[in-house]
């Protein structure tokens, strides 16, 4: 598979059928053992999955057994890489001490559980300043985001998510993303992952192959394309610059499916993995509609059913 530490140049708006990772965020209902099956019935070649219930603070709780099964059946189903993503509750920015240090547990259990899983990475939301003040918001979640880089020292990425920029919620603007990550340092396992929709209702037209060239180049000098690890393709039900987080089926949103698989094709993005996170047309999330037109997206043909 692409390393997805490398960026190829030089960067053009469109380009040939994609080598980059396609996959989903896919339910662990039922349990992680359940999880490659479901993946595969889909056509996902990565995944994304959460490690633990994103809306509890309790810690993931994953034996041994359940762990080395799960990596087997990865393998074995050649899905790869697998991102786990963090609770929602946390919030590096909080002014509460108490909130602030579940915040730095929970994010250094998720990267444990990630290693364990074989994951390659965690996708975490940076944060809301809320009443407080932006600038104080900012430095409290940089010092959370330290303590977890400093005590932690597996193997998997920590990736910091663009958002919507709705209210106070941090990482709406590529500057935000940049400064934060030039404050943390150069560690190698820190990282960002574009969200299409989020990026599109902060502000980044990214509808025309001039708008994503030039939101890309944006990207390039504020956080730099070599720290970009994941992408989630999502359509967006929101208009451009609307701050609002509301994620839409491929092709049916006010992104599209020329804007989309400008995307998917552009070389720059061609290591990353792609990861949807769709409502799906049952709302049970991503599914095999949404997984087939990616893959015409990619110019790639559908993978055939698992025997």
């Amino acid at each position: 598979m692409p390393d997805s530490h490398t960026t190829p140049s030089p960067r053009s708006p469109s380009g040939p059928a994609t080598g980059g990772r396609l996959g989903a965020h896919v339910s662990s209902g039922g349990g992680l053992k359940t999880v490659p099956g479901r993946a595969r019935s889909i056509g996902c070649q990565a995944i994304q999955i959460f490690a633990s219930s994103p809306q509890m603070w309790r810690p993931p709780s994953i034996p041994e057994d359940t762990a080395t099964a799960f990596r087997a059946a990865c393998a074995e189903a050649e899905i790869g890489p697998v991102a786990v993503h963090a609770i929602y509750l946390a919030n590096p920015a909080s002014e509460d001490s108490d909130l602030r240090e579940k915040t730095a547990r929970s994010l250094l259990a998720t990267l444990r559980a990630a290693d364990l899983l074989g994951a390659q990475m965690v996708i975490t939301h940076l944060g809301s300043a809320r009443t407080s003040e932006r600038e104080g918001a900012v430095g409290r979640a940089c010092d959370v985001f330290s303590r977890v880089l400093n005590e932690y020292d597996g193997q998997s990425d920590l990736l910091f998510e663009t958002s919507a920029g709705a209210g106070a919620t941090l990482g709406g603007t590529f500057e935000e993303l940049g400064d934060m990550l030039r404050r943390l340092g150069p560690p190698p396992n820190l990282g960002a992952c574009i969200d299409t929709a989020h990026v599109f209702t902060a502000g980044y037209d990214l509808r025309t192959a001039d708008g994503l060239t030039a939101s890309l180049d944006h990207f390039d000098r504020e956080v730099g394309l070599d720290r970009l690890r994941a992408i989630h393709l999502n359509d967006s039900k929101a208009p451009l610059g609307s701050n609002r987080d509301r994620h839409e089926n491929l092709g049916e949103g006010l992104l599209g499916s020329e804007a989309l698989e400008r995307i998917v094709r552009h070389p720059a993005l061609a290591a990353c993995p792609l990861f949807l996170e769709v409502p799906g047309y049952d709302k049970q999330g991503p599914d095999r509609p949404n997984m087939e037109r990616l893959y015409a997206f990619a110019g790639q043909a559908f993978p055939p059913s698992p025997q």
